[in-house]
């Protein structure tokens, strides 16, 4: 059954005992939304669970939005996280992917960067601890979250009235893209950031495309890398002779070759094409293809892995096949890491890039195999063996 937007507002109570007051009112009273607040009667509350379970349970399971107001205290601290309870709302909201917005007192942002430079001094009559400068700090470097100044509560509500009609609006466009015209076939299975950055293009917005459905496709594969990584190979074993041993790893590196061929040419050449001429828009169709295609050409990295890895294969050709095995592993982190490095370098750069100011970035990726030396080598030795 549908029901208003749940907003939840995390902070410390008694020093902002009267933000939450008036967050409460303007929230279920002049909005109309449901005010998730700890202090409210409607707060839902499992007997069974500490404070701070409670609360991160109320985010992951109620809250459509969380606004997090930071004042001068960090807040108790949860003894097997060494975090605060607000530090743990805000990361479950992350986690949960919902909508964060981020307000700090003024007087904290002016402090923060003396503390950056000098966090040894004395803080003591501005914060409760200086974990709460290092939180501060992590949401907007670290996070890149936007973080609002506010001093009073007013400052507060003034924001939220127009961001939260930016979301209404925001749902409106997509509303209208699934139940008018459609999304267009490509963004279909698209994850919700590559679906927002497909629908509202912002600046660079080719690159970020490409970058977040490529780490979508990377998320797909995350339990096969997980198995990949603790090298656990589960499943139908093939029995390789030594007969037939030199050509069935000739065979398996050919094919493992021709993965990587594909895999550069989409890099060097169909992105070139997908992103287009310097000042013309890009082809979000042909990016995403070609996403779809390295995500595919990941999957057939790893299965090809685990083929070589569950092999039986006899002596002497055995060390061949273990070094085989290794061909991937910098296929592999290079694939899943490229996304999300240069996500962040796009990131950094359009925040100091202008007219007078722009800004050059060059992404370059050649895949090329690991471990190839060491298999030649194990390969003759045992193809020297055979013979005698």
């Amino acid at each position: 059954m549908s029901h208003a937007p749940t907003v939840m507002v995390s902070s410390t109570f008694y020093d902002l005992k009267q933000v939450r007051r008036d967050l409460a009112s303007f929230l279920g009273d002049e909005l109309g939304y449901q005010a998730l607040l700890s202090e409210l009667p409607s707060f839902p509350v499992n007997p069974d669970l500490d404070t701070i379970e409670n609360c991160s349970r109320r985010v992951r399971d109620d809250a459509d939005v969380l606004v997090l107001v930071v004042g001068g205290r960090y807040g108790s601290i949860d003894d097997r996280t060494a975090k605060s309870v607000t530090n743990i709302e805000y990361l479950t909201a992350r986690s949960k992917g919902i909508p964060v917005y981020v307000f700090v007192e003024s007087r904290i942002l002016t402090i923060l960067p003396i503390w950056k430079k000098n966090p040894d001094a004395n803080y003591a009559d501005e914060v409760d601890t200086v974990e709460l400068f290092r939180f501060v700090d992590t949401i907007r470097d670290a996070h890149k979250t936007w973080v609002f100044p506010f001093e009073v509560a007013q400052d507060i509500v003034k924001v939220l009235r127009a961001q939260l009609a930016h979301l209404f609006l925001s749902g409106l466009r997509l509303n209208r893209h699934l139940h008018g015209d459609g999304l267009p076939h490509y963004l279909e299975h698209a994850g919700p950031e590559t679906l927002r950055i497909a629908l509202e293009k912002p600046r660079a917005w080719e690159y970020r495309l490409f970058f977040q459905s490529w780490l979508d496709e990377v998320g797909v594969c995350a339990w096969q890398l997980r198995d990949h990584r603790a090298k656990v190979a589960i499943g139908v074993s093939e029995n390789v002779s030594p007969e037939s041993a030199s050509e069935w790893l000739l065979t398996r590196s050919h094919e493992l070759q021709g993965l990587v061929t594909a895999l550069n040419h989409l890099l060097n050449v169909e992105t070139a094409a997908a992103f287009g001429e310097p000042g013309q828009p890009g082809d979000p169709d042909h990016i995403m293809w070609i996403t779809s295609k390295i995500g595919e050409i990941l999957r057939l990295v790893l299965e090809w892995s685990q083929r070589v890895r569950r092999a039986r294969v006899h002596q002497p050709f055995e060390r061949a096949a273990l070094e085989m095995a290794g061909f991937v592993n910098s296929v592999v982190e290079q694939v899943t890491a490229f996304p999300s490095d240069n996500l962040d370098k796009l990131d950094q750069a359009l925040q100091i890039a202008n007219p007078e100011n722009p800004q050059a970035l060059a992404f370059t990726l050649t895949i090329q195999l690991s471990n190839f030396e060491p298999f030649v080598e194990a390969l003759q030795e045992a193809q020297r063996f055979f013979e005698e």
